[in-house]
């Protein structure tokens, strides 16, 4: 029987031999990383039935440790040695860059990233470098020998080998010449993740800028960031193309529309706290934030295609649950594929996604029309290539709890218990996806009702995380079965029924092969020699107020009042799917409210100890750049009505280019009602409109061309250029406005609110017994050290700086008193004035559209609270509510925005003079 069995085996697997080389009908290129092949002799002292005893145990499936590069192994440590492979059309392999017989132990290399130009001769790929460094790990007395009483063992060096690199650079590879040229090395700068967007010119990311991520609240981590930059072949002309971006972009990819798409990880303010992993008030998990973007290719009209609101730690209605989403490509239907995984622990692999694209400024289905959070402005056009896979962070299904049949693999002899992972998509001609297959557990983190299944008993110790569990799941087993191998295959048929309709391209039990892409010209994937092309966006636009050369760039809306910024579910006191993962409005209100916009200038953080400079809701540096109102009336004092019939909120503003911003819809004095958390910028000479204020599931009701703010007759304001216009009131029918002179209005807390506190507050609420137990003097020391004044307000989430009289009972929390997002303290409600108990007792009245009486669950008002602090100490105290509650001291308002230049040619044709123009914030 037993040889019968083997002769069936033999008999399947040469069909899949014969398969794979059948299909690999086109030329690739790929990376593969040494996989760790050995087995581990585990040796420890251990103690048994009270007798201490020196134990050896074989371990295997150690490759379950080889890390693959994803959104958090992004820079380093992912497995190494990896060359860089051309495969031709009939199997034949090249090694185009060698990295694992050149690597020694203190200078090794990766070559990753390959990206293919439009003509199909040229291959970029970055190679990173560094040195060799084994994974690590605890070691539980269990995996050793079950009976063995349970103790760690302390650090064990396993076989796996990791590559702690100190920078990376770009490479060329000409396919007709077979010659390759290097862009420099620079120590401590990683240029990465090519894509061509001519075939003289790469997108790509860099940490050229130096600037750091965001600080999410609660954190005191800023990693290194990195942009999109796009450069000639040559090395000449380098630009960067993501200003907005304020923490990382990861492998971008051009698309056929002339797009830019990247994976963007999106952290700033309350985007973190959609949903908590452990506790009330803390963050999901942060490296899953990466979401699709696209972008032109100068950086232009950036604008969300997948994530940005999805994911709910639920499926959507295609069968895939959103994590970090990764790796991008387009197949010759124009469907764009990713990956979508849970981040570090999970090499890269989950689910592959497809979405069709929206229409432009269009994400998907309206939050009104869907009842799974899961699906808010999801594409409405979306495939799970896999139901068999997942993106949990846990080992792959198992085949016996898929209930399919099992999967044989010419490379192990043992059917394969799981049925794997996938990630890394690329488009093959005649609308084919090559991928790359994760066999094994392939997750670190793992589940052991895999030996329930194939009827055995579960040993102690694998299931899990750490301690030697992952291992000692694989060799507990006794099967020729693979922790995680990863190998290149293509789809037969879309979306895939079984692991066993995929064919094989290259796998090898002695490689990681990954990052595959056909080696073929555009036009056999696409039909077209080349993506659309998209004008630089000074190019395209012509406008009075853009001047050659200008520094500046245009920004407006058709309305502010057609919008979808109202939370699905409407405002409630606690609930962290409000403002942070759909709707940012404040508060209730009306269309009547909103009178105008403010924007803000965001600044890069430029230290990864930057959590020493700056303390925010925001983790970055938040500047106010003017605000203008948007009731506009015609010269007879007339409301302007637009083209559907409703009153004109519409507006255009000249604001400094290359400046990260965002924008709040704002009442007439000033205080915010809605507010977006997506970083944006205008290239210079860009004129940027959109039909609505945040209309992401249909087309806005009016166009911009026809609305009041469109005409010759509309006063622009202008921002920038010495002057900060802000909301000063409402007199009548007229905004009322005043200005500041500078480049922005900063507010900081010790010096723009202490002295406020000082003047107005301080002689009730100081000494033992302040008013209401709420001392508005202690500012001893760091703001942001426990118990001061500033960390009441902003930062005491349970409630221990309240007079028990005082607290609320949120239910939430070790003692039931913490509070949930969006709610920060009892006194400060995050970037929302008009909810903050703090503005309603300097304000004396209850500013949220609500009475104490309405809610039971809320914090009230309560008694009557004179003050005499002015109109313009109440606005200074809801900006700095509204802008995130800056309290880092002085180093809070550094200038870290380098200025914006822009050099122009004057001339069409020829150059014979440039114009330079030039702008700065600081």
């Amino acid at each position: 029987m037993r040889i019968r069995i083997k002769l069936i085996f033999t008999i399947i697997l040469f069909c899949l031999f014969e398969l794979s080389i059948a299909y690999a009908q086109e030329p690739i290129v790929y990376s593969r990383c040494k996989r760790t092949t050995d087995t581990f002799e585990l040796t420890a002292n251990v103690t048994i039935n009270g007798q201490s005893q020196t134990v050896t145990r074989t371990m295997t499936g150690l490759d379950i440790y080889d890390i693959l590069p994803d959104v958090t192994n992004f820079f380093s440590n992912f497995s190494a040695p990896c060359d860089l492979v051309y495969r031709d059309p009939n199997g034949v392999e090249t090694v185009i860059f060698d990295c694992s017989t050149t690597s020694t132990q203190s200078n090794a290399c990766a070559a990753l990233d390959a990206a293919v130009s439009f003509d199909g001769n040229t291959i970029a790929f970055s190679v990173f470098r560094g040195s060799l460094a084994n994974y690590r790990e605890h070691i539980h007395s269990q995996v050793v020998h079950p009976d063995a009483d349970p103790v760690d063992l302390g650090y064990y060096d396993f076989p796996n080998k990791h590559l702690v690199t100190t920078g990376a650079h770009l490479h060329f590879y000409t396919v007709s010449t077979k010659q390759i040229q290097a862009m420099p090395f620079n120590t401590g700068v990683y240029d990465s993740g090519p894509a061509f967007i001519s075939n003289q010119r790469i997108a790509f990311t860099s940490t050229r800028d130096d600037h750091t991520t965001t600080v999410v609240w609660g954190t005191t981590e800023s990693k290194k960031g990195t942009r999109i930059w796009t450069v000639d072949i040559d090395g000449k002309n380098p630009d960067l193309a993501s200003h907005h971006s304020l923490s990382q972009e990861q492998h971008p990819y051009m698309l056929r529309d002339g797009r830019l798409a990247y994976s963007s990880w999106q952290i700033f303010g309350g985007l973190p706290f959609r949903y908590s992993n452990n506790g009330a008030g803390t963050h999901t998990t942060i490296d899953n934030l990466f979401h699709i973007y696209a972008q032109d290719p100068d950086g232009a009209e950036n604008f969300p295609i997948y994530g940005q609101h999805s994911g709910d730690h639920a499926k959507s209605y295609f069968g895939a649950d959103h994590k970090a989403a990764h790796f991008i490509t387009q197949t010759s239907d124009d469907r764009i594929w990713f990956a979508d995984y849970y981040r570090q622990n999970n090499k890269g692999l989950g689910y592959l996604v497809g979405v069709m694209p929206e229409p432009k400024g269009q994400e998907g289905k309206s939050p009104h029309e869907v009842t799974n959070h899961a699906d808010f402005f999801v594409p409405r056009d979306a495939i799970n290539f896999a139901d068999w896979t997942h993106s949990d962070d846990t080992s792959s299904f198992t085949v016996g709890w898929l209930g399919v049949q099992p999967i044989s693999h010419p490379n192990y002899a043992d059917p394969l218990p799981f049925a794997g992972k996938l990630g890394h998509p690329a488009a093959l001609p005649n609308n084919g996806l090559m991928m790359a297959w994760g066999k094994g557990a392939c997750s670190v983190v793992v589940n052991n009702s895999v030996f329930n299944e194939l009827g055995k008993q579960a040993p102690p110790l694998t299931s899990g995380g750490g301690s030697g569990v992952a291992m000692n799941l694989v060799t507990s087993l006794e099967m020729d079965t693979p922790g995680c191998d990863v190998g290149l295959y293509r789809a037969t048929q879309i979306p895939s029924q079984h692991p066993g309709d995929l064919e094989m391209v290259v796998d090898s039990k002695d490689w990681h092969e990954i990052m595959g892409r056909a080696v073929v010209p555009y036009a056999n994937i696409h039909g077209v020699d080349h993506p659309d092309t998209i004008e630089r966006a000074d190019v395209r636009t012509s406008h009075p107020s853009l001047e050659t050369g200008t520094p500046f760039g245009l920004l407006g809306a058709a309305s502010i009042t057609d919008r979808e910024t109202d939370p699905k579910h409407g405002i409630h006191f606690i609930g962290e799917h409000q403002f942070n993962l759909q709707g940012t409005d404040t508060i209730d209100y009306t269309d009547d409210d909103l009178c105008g916009v403010r924007i803000l200038g965001n600044m890069p953080n430029r230290n990864r100890n930057v959590v020493n400079e700056i303390a925010n809701i925001a983790g970055e540096r938040v500047t106010i750049l003017g605000e203008f109102p948007v009731l506009n009336r015609h010269t007879d004092g007339s409301r302007a009505i637009d083209a559907s019939g409703h009153p004109d909120t519409s507006f255009l503003v000249r604001m400094p280019a290359n400046m990260p911003y965002l924008m709040q819809g704002i009442d007439c004095d000033g205080r915010t009602l809605n507010t977006d958390q997506t970083w944006q910028s205008l290239r210079p000479g860009e004129q940027k409109t959109c039909n609505g204020c945040h209309v992401h599931s249909r087309p806005g009701r009016t166009q911009f061309d026809t609305t009041f703010a469109a005409q010759s007759g509309y006063t622009i304001p202008r921002l920038g250029e010495g002057t900060v216009p802000l909301l000063a009131g409402k007199s009548g029918n007229t905004v009322q406005t005043r200005t500041l002179p500078g480049y922005g209005m900063r507010i900081e807390f010790t010096r723009d609110i202490k002295p406020i506190f000082d003047q107005h507050c301080a002689s009730c609420h100081s000494g033992n017994s302040p008013a209401g137990g709420l001392s508005l003097n202690n500012t001893g020391g760091a703001n942001n050290k426990p118990n001061t004044t500033w960390w009441c307000l902003v930062a005491d989430k349970s409630q221990s700086c309240v007079a028990p009289d005082k607290q609320v009972a949120t239910g939430a929390g070790p003692a039931g008193l913490s509070f949930r997002r969006p709610q920060m303290t009892r006194y400060l409600r995050a970037f929302n004035s008009r909810g903050s108990l703090l503005y309603w007792k300097a304000a004396n009245q209850r500013t949220d559209n609500r009475t104490d009486a309405q809610f039971s669950d809320d914090i009230d008002f309560g008694a009557n609270h004179p003050t005499s602090i002015s109109a313009n100490e109440l606005a200074t105290l809801s900006r700095w509510i509204d802008i995130g509650a800056p309290g880092g001291g002085a180093t809070e308002l550094y200038d870290t925005q380098k200025p914006t230049l822009h050099l122009a040619s004057a001339d069409s044709g020829s150059v014979s003079q440039l114009r330079v123009g030039t702008v700065d914030l600081g």
